[in-house]
């Protein structure tokens, strides 16, 4: 383990608060452990597209506590591995927790989240928030402004450490997190653009499940007479809002029936977690409540704690960035009308570009994996390439079939200074003594940033008349089928990974469908070949 003690460093930006303390290296993952992490999550091996090696960090750092106090945090910070090449950040908000120590920066489950954001490519943040962690006042629970700063502070501070550290950030910033993370990211999306527009853009947001309406939707449900799976969320919520605001109660025994006035300062201690908590609740939230107190929420619509609430809602407002919101209309604990709300009020107000999607009849715990794959496969498409050169392709075809005499070249200025890796082995811009078929260059610059150029040798004889322009496949991306179109009759197609690795083969008629329904999410190459004629086409596996 390194400990790396760094002088305070004030973070660009309007936010004073935000000073990285120090950062500490907790673990270097390699490959192969990073696919034993997808392992942890039910996930094969090259179900991601995981590349780089990874450095966890935990970070510790200053933000604002609402009393106006600047107070010591910590957080979790993921580095690809000596990657000298401009990379994006993901800031990842994480859900619910009650204990201290069950937080990204001690090694979490949901940090081995940013381990795999990182090996794919990502410097990735996680704000353990304001209260978990190394930070020693009570955690205030979805409150919207402190997740925000919280999250905000060590983005800044993610820039700040670029030369310490040795990385550097290309300026796209992604945010995303699941259930407390959906209302945090939501916050910190609304922070950055409303409060400190110009300082980072935002490239997209993807807040998943989230009480984002806490006030309405999400109220109705833990105050309701309903069984319902997570009781502790309802004193954890009015614990944190006493702490903000103050005015909820002179002492708990005004506001919860006995004996759990005595009971939740000892369930809510930083040492249990929300497992513990819920078992020693009753299934129906509201039991626990003094009936007066339940009555005057009810009927006053200026109750301290409706007003707490409100003040925490947090899609009253437009998100101008690409938004995605996941959800699942089977959810059990943060009901998926939060979602619908908040995308109805954005497309009332014109927000420009803020779509919904439904999971399905998914409970909490089911909705996280798929709205997590999808979010990430959505990141993937914005992600811009810091090397985009001008290449030439010149290729001799083979001049029968099972020759060996085709050759490709590539030409590009600058391309003397770059290596270039096929993946038949060979290496240089030279490609010679090949038959038709699909090849692969990868092609890495000064700054260790790579393209990869997919190349196609055809065979001079016997080649059919195809418009290989009008030749696409449909619908793309795609979940499961995908159909040739601008063909007819029998077309042998190849699936190869995006590192050229062969996958499958399949003979099918053009005007029939085939099934992807089986591979992991990500891209994919398919090379269609129609006698000796052939062509290469891209395909994204949802």
């Amino acid at each position: 383990m390194r400990l790396i003690l760094l002088s305070i460093v004030l973070c660009l930006g309007t936010n004073s608060w935000a000073q990285v303390i120090n950062t500490e290296l907790l673990q270097h993952y390699t490959l192969d452990e990073i696919e034993d992490v997808l392992g942890t999550f039910g996930l094969p091996a090259g179900f991601l597209p995981l590349e780089y090696e990874v450095d966890y960090y935990k970070v510790q750092y200053m933000t604002l506590h609402p009393n106006g106090d600047s107070i010591l945090v910590s957080g979790a910070m993921i580095v690809p591995y000596e990657v000298t090449c401009p990379l994006p950040l993901s800031s990842y908000q994480h859900g619910t927790v009650a204990a201290k120590s069950d937080v990204p920066s001690q090694l979490s489950d949901e940090g081995l989240l940013g381990v795999l954001y990182g090996s794919a490519g990502y410097v990735t943040v996680l704000p353990d928030y304001i209260g978990l962690g190394d930070s020693e006042v009570f955690h205030l629970y979805v409150h919207a402004e402190s997740e925000a700063n919280a999250a905000l502070d060590l983005i800044r501070g993610a820039h700040a450490l670029q030369e310490e550290l040795g990385y550097s950030l290309n300026g796209q910033h992604f945010l995303w997190g699941y259930s407390q993370g959906g209302h945090a990211t939501m916050a910190l999306h609304r922070m950055m653009e409303l409060d400190y527009p110009g300082e980072f853009e935002i490239t997209a947001s993807a807040p998943m499940s989230g009480p984002y309406d806490i006030s309405g939707a999400q109220a109705e449900i833990i105050t309701s007479d309903a069984v319902y799976p997570t009781p502790g969320y309802l004193p954890y919520v009015v614990l944190s809002y006493q702490e903000v605001y103050g005015n909820l109660y002179e002492n708990l025994s005004e506001f919860f029936v006995a004996p759990y006035d005595e009971l939740i300062p000892e369930l809510f201690n930083g040492i249990n977690g929300m497992g513990y908590i819920n078992s020693q609740l009753p299934d129906v939230p509201n039991e626990i409540i003094l009936p007066e107190i339940l009555e005057a929420y009810e009927s006053n619509p200026l109750h301290p704690i409706r007003l707490a609430l409100e003040d925490n809602d947090v899609y009253e407002w437009v998100p101008q960035a690409k938004t995605r919101l996941y959800y699942c209309n089977g959810d059990d604990q943060v009901t998926y009308l939060n979602s619908v709300v908040a995308l109805d009020y954005f497309e009332e107000n014109d927000a420009p570009d803020v779509t919904g999607l439904d999971g399905g009849d998914y409970d909490h715990g089911g909705c996280a994996s798929l709205a997590m794959l999808a979010g990430f496969n959505f990141f993937q498409t914005l992600v811009e390439s810091p090397f985009d050169p001008e290449i030439e392709v010149q290729i001799s075809p083979a001049t029968a079939v099972g020759a060996t005499d085709g050759e490709v070249l590539l030409v590009a200025d600058g391309i003397d200074s770059w290596e270039i890796s096929w993946n038949t082995g060979a290496s240089g811009p030279l490609l010679t003594g090949v038959t038709g078929g699909f090849y692969l260059a990868t092609i890495t610059n000064e700054m260790g940033c790579s393209v990869q150029v997919p190349v196609t040798i055809s065979i001079v004889v016997g080649l059919p008349e195809i418009d290989w322009a009008a030749v696409d496949l449909f619908p793309n991306p795609t979940a499961d089928k995908i159909q040739v179109s601008g063909l007819v009759g029998v077309v042998q197609v190849s699936i190869y990974t995006s590192q050229g690795k062969l996958i499958e083969q399949i003979r099918s008629d053009a005007s029939h469908p085939f099934d992807l329904g089986h591979l992991a999410q990500g891209l994919y190459v398919c090379e269609l070949i129609v006698g000796d004629s052939r062509v290469v086409r891209r395909i994204q596996k949802l």
